[in-house]
């Protein structure tokens, strides 16, 4: 048994109308296509006439005198501050070096007992790789002032256990008894090792 479809314009028109909203949204999607492909090129465009415009403008500063002077004399101090970076470093560890002399040779000064009971007549420096010693000479009155001095010496901290080398009696033009000593200081770090 076969059904017949007697409503054969209503469905030919269904057809038809489902066709031609196929086709309106088609060519709707292509209008808002064409429209977003326009909108974005004309944005491109205005950032592209903006970017070059900037680049105009810096192209401008760059070419003129002033800048190009400018970029010459920069130039010219970022050679010579590389050049010259090397001594101003050792300069640093020079002035440093320096305030640390200075520190010990306040503190052998405030070392020295009584006024005129001990003077010193030499003091030398020698350094290894890895240690430093101090050698002072001089002379007292007596071994007690030595004692004391070298007592002195060993509370700096700067110094280590100071050692006494020799004492040795002798008598002055004047007949009065002198001792002449000699104390090395062992340093707690060297001093200047860093200077190359």
């Amino acid at each position: 048994m076969t059904v017949l479809d007697i409503n054969l314009i209503a469905s030919r028109r269904r057809q038809k109308q489902r066709a031609v909203a196929i086709m309106r949204c088609s060519v709707y999607s292509l209008i808002v296509l064409f429209v977003g492909v326009a909108l974005l090129y004309a944005r491109l465009a205005v950032v592209t006439k903006l970017t070059k415009g900037r680049i105009a403008e810096v192209d401008a500063k760059l070419s003129d005198p002033g800048t190009a002077e400018a970029m010459s004399r920069i130039s010219f101090l970022d050679a010579n501050i590389a050049s010259l970076t090397p001594r101003v470093e050792l300069l640093e560890k020079v002035h440093r070096s320096e305030r640390a002399w200075i520190e010990i040779l306040r503190d052998i000064g405030a070392c020295v007992p009584a006024p005129g009971n001990v003077w010193l007549t030499q003091l030398s420096s020698r350094h290894a790789e890895k240690e430093q010693v101090l050698s002072l000479r001089g002379s007292a009155f007596n071994q007690a002032d030595v004692g004391e001095f070298m007592l002195a010496l060993d509370k700096p901290a700067w110094s280590k256990a100071p050692v006494l080398g020799f004492t040795q009696l002798n008598v002055t033009t004047r007949g009065r008894p002198v001792m002449q000593f000699e104390v090395t200081v062992p340093l707690t770090k060297v001093i200047g090792s860093d200077l190359r």
